[in-house]
């Protein structure tokens, strides 16, 4: 169902922001093509980044509040260039650390001045030490992903907003509450009226900015009307630093943490990422002894509210299958799968799983 081309051009591209920023590199540059079957969900999980815009070393950080300043060596940024602004600047931008002790963490940009960022530090205590380096880019947004010029194409504007009249709807996961089977965070839908995507819960608001960090995804879900097969390309770069993404426990029961590889590679089941670190072993192959499980959601398939496809959990340091447990296993996870990662009822506190690129450069 899914096409992804790994004929990725090298382009030897200068900074491509607006804002004329300084030291950057250049992208390892591809595509990604999904068909989207009537009817039915596709995940949509993206796998090439937006354009890299600053890359550069860290002098030191500095907190203050829920916020952190990171003093960029060398920078020459326009103040506030990379600042959310509604309507005005759309882009909202994260820092992916490229080298210190939280390599692969990502902090979302707040503001700027014209050697600094302002990042949210989502409650992590930070010395200067965690971050030597950073790439800065630019998240996916509903807009950027689906962009109004692709209507017809890779979606079905709705006709109006009552339920009837809505098509193409793009379903966000919940990844902030706790539990498993959770319910979809958001529904969005195309208004034409606005020409921008809105929430089911604020049809009149503009939602289009609404973002997809790196690790996660959206289903895509094709209903409504009479829905006809579409198709979407999405043109990106390569992430080739490692990347990392957090997961959380309870300690009075299990909890699900959906999530996604951004990448435009398959991978060994074994060389996503997991550790004893972060992922707990069972105790036996039996249901009962089961403990921390990975859900895989496959790109292919028809409906909606689709079950994972399979099932694994970790025993004795091997890999197993919960529907044929005698031999152990280490499956391919296609590029583009949605994951969820079962946790089984912990001490509450994160675990991280860190992602690097299988990528030859």
């Amino acid at each position: 169902m899914k096409k992804l081309n790994l004929s990725l051009a090298i382009l030897a591209l200068a900074a491509m922001s607006v804002n004329a920023q300084t030291t950057v590199n250049s992208d390892i540059v591809g595509y990604v093509k999904q068909t989207l079957a009537a009817g039915s969900d596709t995940i949509i999980a993206p796998q090439v980044q937006r354009p890299v815009e600053f890359t550069g070393t860290v002098s030191s950080v500095a907190t203050s509040g829920d916020n952190a300043t990171l003093s960029c060596t060398g920078a020459t940024f326009i103040a506030n260039g990379f600042q959310y602004v509604a309507n005005t600047q759309p882009k909202t931008y994260f820092a992916l650390v490229t080298a210190g002790n939280l390599t692969g963490t990502t902090f979302r940009v707040v503001s700027n001045g014209t050697g600094d960022l302002v990042v949210a530090r989502d409650g992590l205590t930070l010395v200067s030490a965690d971050i030597t380096a950073i790439e800065l880019r630019p998240y996916w947004t509903l807009n950027t992903m689906f962009p109004s010029a692709d209507s017809g194409v890779s979606f079905t504007p709705s006709t109006g907003t009552t339920t009837v009249a809505r098509r193409t709807q793009l379903v966000l996961p919940n990844f902030v509450a706790m539990g498993i089977n959770r319910a979809p965070s958001t529904l969005y839908f195309y208004n034409p009226t606005l020409a921008d995507w809105v929430s089911t819960g604020a049809t009149g608001v503009k939602a289009g900015d609404t973002i997809v960090e790196p690790g996660q995804y959206i289903v895509h879900r094709n209903t409504g009307g009479t829905p006809v097969e579409l198709n979407a390309t999405v043109v990106g770069g390569l992430l080739t630093k490692s990347d990392s993404i957090y997961l959380a426990t309870s300690s009075s029961a299990a909890n699900d943490n959906p999530m996604a590889l951004p990448r435009a590679s398959d991978y060994l089941l074994s060389a996503i990422g997991f550790t004893d670190a972060n992922f707990l072993q069972s105790t036996g192959k039996t249901t009962v002894a089961r403990r921390d499980q990975v859900l895989v959601y496959s790109t292919t398939g028809t409906g909606i509210n689709r079950a994972p496809s399979k099932i694994y959990f970790r025993y004795a340091g091997a890999w197993y299958d919960t529907s044929s447990t005698t031999t152990a296993v280490d499956p391919i996870i296609p590029s583009g799968s949605a994951i969820v990662v079962r946790k089984y009822t912990s001490d509450g506190l994160d675990k991280v799983l860190v992602n690097a690129s299988n990528v030859a450069l």
